[in-house]
């Protein structure tokens, strides 16, 4: 948990999926990327971070999300980004060009 944002993990169908809920900005986002890093799991070769429950996202959160990115590439891990079509963030997430960086899905499914 941090300020302002919980975050949690399991494992389904070979996918690691950690799930934000909340608010990701300047004053969390190193502390939440801090927290994915340790409960992500070094088995699975897809961590999926959920946004859905993430009401939302600065600059700061779109940073922290290309510099996992970077870092589980390293260990030959992919990331990928859960954000419902609906969401208020999807928007900032498509003006950054982050989908064209880290793939981005509307479920977990």
């Amino acid at each position: 948990m941090t300020a302002y944002a919980e975050v949690d993990a399991w494992t389904s169908k070979g996918v690691q999926v950690v799930r934000i809920s909340g608010e990701v900005d300047l004053t969390n986002a190193a502390e939440v990327r801090e927290v994915i890093s340790r409960i992500a799991s070094v088995d699975e070769s897809v961590i999926a971070v959920d946004l859905t429950e993430t009401a939302y996202l600065d600059s700061s959160g779109i940073a922290m999300l290309f510099r996992l990115a970077e870092r589980l590439t390293q260990s030959r891990q992919e990331l990928r980004i859960v954000v419902p079509p609906d969401s208020p963030i999807r928007a900032a997430l498509e003006l950054t060009d982050l989908p064209r960086t880290i793939p981005v899905q509307h479920s977990l499914e």
